[in-house]
């Protein structure tokens, strides 16, 4: 699993009735440094992690562009599943670390 270096609320996206919080988190990890966690309150009042998108740059289209263009990725099901996962419980660690970071915890409990 990733080790969480930092993260931060963003906003808040709204999806029909239900809210979620998006939090940019960096990973010591080289081809997924930069991610955006999605997270909602559930019913009984505890935080989802629901989805985990990666933003990677495209160099091509940096040269075509003259600016940076991002592409994203969904890798939820990539980073929670296989031989190596116990998907369930990785996503909640993976929730977890990334809340326990500086003021995320607070900023979605209070925008969720």
């Amino acid at each position: 699993m990733l080790t969480v270096r930092n993260a931060a609320f963003r906003r808040v996206l709204a999806r029909g009735a239900q809210l979620y919080g998006e939090v940019e988190v960096l990973t010591d990890h080289p081809r997924a440094s930069r991610l955006l966690a999605y997270f909602r309150k559930e019913e009984d009042g505890r935080l989802q992690l629901v989805r985990i998108m990666r933003e990677d740059a495209d160099p091509a289209a940096d040269a075509a562009e003259g600016g940076a263009f991002t592409a994203v990725a969904d890798v939820t099901e990539l980073m929670f599943s296989g031989p190596d996962h116990a998907a369930g419980e990785d996503r909640h660690v993976f929730g977890r670390q990334i809340a326990a970071i500086g003021e995320v915890r607070e900023a979605l409990e209070r925008h969720l």
